[in-house]
């Protein structure tokens, strides 16, 4: 069976490079010869974001993310503007972790969205992916008062753009005795799906029951994502969801 984009994409991470770097620079090429981006304002300051809908985030997310699927569960779509012409999306829907009451103790229930998908295309200017996470943050119901993000180390991510949007950075949240555990993925025609989304599709995450309908299924261990969090609100509620997280907050990892 030929390599997979996703196995493909893991010995370029060898060498430290981000999958949607390497898409970028995979997308210029092929889109050099039709330039239409050239006709419309590149000036970061007039882009403009704004709510979209799903297929358009599908068709972007599609395209240039490490998964290459949308996530199982999706609320709110944003994209960002360069006249008529979209030069990138964010996803944000529930955190997975929520109904397991894992957000209990920290407060957070009812109050967390998970920016779940983010891309920006090769073409759009720099700082185009900070201000469309942050005018897009500013959009969303006032209840959320908690925006976590994770970043996935097979795909060579460190979270440098949340980084730049000063989120905090806590690291893996699934430490046992000190180690990391990994995380159930499974390929099929060649897209990495985790367990949330296969559950959301068969009701199950069983090998025999994938297997059944898809006798090529690759099955992977994913590493631990680590995590980001940004709290929104009055000044005091801002310092409340920060202080109970306080104890984990590390300093940011570099490339």
């Amino acid at each position: 069976m030929s390599e997979t984009r996703y196995e493909k994409s893991l010995k370029k991470l060898d060498i430290g490079e981000c999958h949607q770097y390497q898409r970028r620079l995979e997308k210029a090429v092929e889109e050099a010869e039709n330039p239409y981006w050239n006709n419309v304002s590149l000036e970061l300051k007039n882009a403009v974001v704004k709510p979209i809908d799903k297929s358009l985030a599908k068709n972007i997310v599609e395209e240039y993310e490490w998964l290459g699927c949308m996530p199982a569960v999706n609320k709110y779509y944003f994209g960002i503007f360069f006249g008529n012409i979209c030069g990138g999306v964010v996803v944000f829907g529930s955190d997975y972790c929520e109904n397991l009451g894992v957000w209990d103790k920290y407060g957070y229930t009812g109050k967390i969205l998970l920016l779940s998908r983010g891309v920006c295309l090769h073409w759009t200017p720099k700082n185009t992916g900070s201000k469309l996470i942050m005018s897009a943050i500013k959009m969303l119901p006032k209840k959320y008062e908690v925006i976590t993000a994770t970043t996935d180390h097979l795909a060579g991510e460190v979270g440098t753009i949340y980084q730049a949007c000063n989120f905090y950075y806590v690291g893996s949240m699934r430490e046992k005795e000190g180690k990391e555990r990994s995380r159930f993925g499974v390929i099929i025609d060649g897209k990495l799906y985790g367990s949330r989304a296969i559950r959301a599709k068969y009701g199950t995450q069983k090998k025999d029951v994938i297997l059944e309908h898809h006798p090529d299924a690759k099955f992977v261990k994913q590493k631990s994502k680590h995590r980001y969090f940004l709290f929104r609100g009055t000044k005091g509620t801002r310092k409340k969801h920060k202080k109970t997280m306080q104890h984990l907050i590390k300093p940011y990892p570099k490339r």
